[in-house]
């Protein structure tokens, strides 16, 4: 994923001119999902809510056109940066940034898809 094509922002921070805006609170349940242990919340296949897994998969492949994303969650003030490696996500509390996590896993998920299409047609290893 390039670098910056999502970044989580505040409630008081601005979004960037050039990104789609997409709000947490707007999008009904993923707080839910997101407040579960980690091995629950970070295993998207077992989420329950369709909805849900649709709103991660529209902004991972909005991501994946190319296009910016600005994430405005409502739990901070300010968001000063976003980790590239999510070393921490564990213990994470910001619904924004656990949904930046999230979105790279389904971005990395569709690239994967697409070279192995690329590869030899089909989706087997």
């Amino acid at each position: 994923m390039k670098e910056n094509s999502v970044k989580v922002i505040g409630i008081k921070d601005e979004p960037r001119k050039d990104a789609h805006l997409s709000y947490l609170e707007k999008e009904d349940g993923l707080k839910v999902v997101l407040s579960s242990d980690f091995d629950e919340w970070s295993n998207f296949d077992s989420w329950e809510s369709i909805s849900v897994q649709q709103w991660i998969f529209s902004r991972a492949l909005e991501v994946y056109k190319g296009k910016k994303i600005d994430i405005k969650c409502d739990c901070c003030d300010y968001v000063d940066s976003l980790q590239n490696n999510f070393e921490n996500i564990k213990k994470e509390k910001c619904y924004g940034k656990k949904s930046a996590y999230m979105i790279e896993k389904v971005f990395d998920e569709i690239v994967s898809a697409k070279e192995r299409r690329d590869s030899d047609g089909t989706y087997s290893s």
